[in-house]
């Protein structure tokens, strides 16, 4: 019976050890995959719309490692139009920005902004490196958007 109460301490006084210890590997894991932010990713932005109307974008991003981001995307939204029968459709987008990553595994994307404001999008990294979590927080004016990138 001793033997069995000291089995019994000894394996709670583990587990608390691992729930202790577990964190700091996390943070250890995000840190890691952070630092090396590289690859392509498709992404998908979507206008949340409110009194306007709606609007898509489709693209790339490609991360180099070294704080550069490069993107190719297309464009859809509603023509303003109220008899219009399609949407209107931009293609062939492109722009070059920089892109910093916390140790926590978040970051910010910048590009520059064709006369206007810079485009500015925050991002978590998901799923060990493979997706990312976007949501735009500057040059779109006034319209929410949110979106994920996937690693091609």
């Amino acid at each position: 019976m001793k033997n069995r109460s000291r089995v019994i301490i000894m394996t709670a006084i583990l587990l608390i050890g691992v729930m202790l210890w577990l964190p700091g590997l996390r943070s250890q894991r995000v840190a890691a995959q952070s630092a090396g932010l590289t690859g392509s990713y498709g992404f998908n932005l979507t206008v949340v719309p409110v009194a306007g109307g709606a609007a898509s974008f489709l693209g790339v991003v490609t991360f180099d490692g070294a704080g550069n981001a490069t993107a190719s995307f297309t464009i859809a939204q509603n023509d303003p139009n109220p008899s219009a029968t399609t949407l209107q459709v931009q293609t062939g987008g492109q722009n070059s920005g920089t892109y910093t990553v916390n140790a926590d595994g978040t970051g910010t994307m910048t590009f520059p902004g064709n006369g206007g404001a810079p485009t500015t999008v925050a991002f978590v990294i998901t799923d060990g490196g493979s997706g990312l979590m976007l949501l735009p927080t500057g040059g779109f004016g006034n319209n929410l958007l949110t979106g994920t990138a996937r690693k091609q």
